[in-house]
């Protein structure tokens, strides 16, 4: 009786080169921003404003949200953004395992030609940069104060407020 031994690899993925992002677009005319949310408790009353504030610009977006956090999104969910939007916010990060999986996430979609930008908060600016290196990718982000579970949804959306232009530029060309 033959049998076949298949073996695995159990060191941590790296990539040898640093890819970078995919350019984003000029600017948000005729473009429609994915707004994707990660599934972490209050993360959706920042997309709210987000969601408001592009409104506000003339700005299409169209949302989704994970089912958990601590997994990287289903593929399916990922074809879909990456066959009904043009670019992607991915927020809000404010642990180790939800940056890891959405620094996954927004290079997915990068490699599937969306490019975006990761909203975290402060607490793992390193995180996102070390998952970035890991994985070979020159990842977009924006970073918010740590923590954002007792906050109130005034303070959330003031949060969204005060970065909405960076998030603006960093899924445009626009400085």
């Amino acid at each position: 009786m033959s049998t076949t031994t298949v073996l695995r690899d159990p060191t941590a993925e790296a990539a040898p080169v640093r890819r970078a992002r995919r350019t984003p677009p000029w600017s948000l005319d005729d473009i429609t921003v994915a707004l994707m949310d990660i599934g972490k408790m209050r993360g959706d009353e920042f997309i709210d404003r987000l969601e408001q504030l592009f409104a506000e610009r003339g700005v299409a977006t169209k949302r989704w949200k994970k089912p958990t956090n601590t997994r990287t999104a289903p593929v399916e969910m990922l074809q879909e953004i990456a066959e009904e939007a043009d670019v992607v916010v991915v927020a809000l990060s404010d642990c180790g395992s939800c940056t890891s999986c959405s620094t996954h996430d927004l290079n997915d979609l990068d490699a599937r030609g969306v490019p975006g930008v990761s909203v975290l908060t402060e607490e793992f600016r390193s995180a996102f940069a070390g998952q970035c290196e890991t994985i070979g990718f020159d990842g977009a982000s924006i970073f918010v104060p740590h923590p954002v579970q007792n906050r109130t949804t005034d303070q959330l959306y003031a949060m969204a407020e005060n970065v909405i232009e960076d998030v603006i530029c960093a899924i445009t060309r626009r400085k």
